[in-house]
C-alpha cells in the first residue's frame, strides 16, 4: 500500500476546488492500493514565508505535521484552482517551506476551476514548480472544467465523464508512484 499526500492549496471563502481535492481523495482510497492524506492548507493558518522549515529553530507544529506526511508520502498530489491563469499564491507558499520532503517524489497535478478550461494553465505552471523542487511531474494531468457541476460538494462525480477521468487519474497515478518508489528501493 502507497502512502499518498494530498496538497490542497485554496483558502479563499467559497472555494470550490476542494470538490477536487476531495474526489482525488477517495478515488484513491478506493483502489485498495493507497493510504491517502488530504492536507487542507486552509486548516494550517501558514503566514507568509519568511523562513524555510529546515532553518527554523523554532517550527511551528503544523509544519512538522505537514513535513512529516510529506516526507513519509511515496507520492504526492497537488490541487489547485485557477486564479489569474496560475496556481494559488497559497499552495506556492507552502511548497517554499519545505525542501528535502519532495526530492524525488512523484508528483501528479489535479486543477480546478468554474470555467470551460477546467485550469489547464495553472496546471502547467505546478508542472514547472514540481521539475524546480527536485520532484517528478506525471505527465497524465486532471482538469476539472465548471467543477461546481461536475463534482458536488463531497467529491462525488455528477456525469460519467468526470467519473472516467478520476479512474484513469488513479490508474495512471499509482502506476508513476509505483515505478518510482520501485527504483527508489534500489538505490
Amino acid at each position: 500500500m502507497y502512502k499518498i499526500a494530498i496538497l490542497y492549496g485554496a483558502v479563499r471563502k467559497g472555494r470550490q476546488s476542494l470538490r477536487a481535492a476531495k474526489a482525488v481523495e477517495k478515488v484513491l482510497a478506493a483502489s485498495g492500493s493507497a493510504s491517502v492524506a488530504l492536507i487542507d492548507i486552509k486548516e494550517h493558518g501558514l503566514q507568509v514565508m519568511e523562513e524555510r522549515l529546515k532553518d527554523m529553530a523554532t517550527p511551528l507544529p503544523s509544519l512538522l505535521t505537514i513535513s512529516k506526511i510529506l516526507t513519509e508520502a511515496d507520492g504526492i498530489v497537488f490541487v489547485s484552482p485557477e486564479y489569474n491563469n496560475s496556481y494559488s499564491g497559497a499552495l506556492k507558499n507552502t511548497v517554499d517551506y519545505f525542501t528535502k520532503e519532495w526530492h524525488h517524489k512523484p508528483i501528479a497535478v489535479v486543477a480546478a476551476s468554474d470555467g470551460y478550461e477546467g485550469g489547464i494553465n495553472a496546471s502547467n505552471h505546478m508542472q514547472l514548480l514540481i521539475l524546480a523542487i527536485d520532484a517528478y511531474a506525471m505527465p497524465y494531468k486532471l482538469l476539472f472544467p465548471y467543477v461546481q457541476n461536475v463534482l458536488d460538494e463531497e467529491g462525488n462525480p455528477l456525469d460519467e465523464r468526470s467519473e472516467r477521468h478520476l479512474k484513469t487519474f488513479a490508474k495512471e497515478f499509482l502506476w508513476f508512484t509505483e515505478a518510482i518508489a520501485n527504483r527508489k528501493k534500489l538505490d
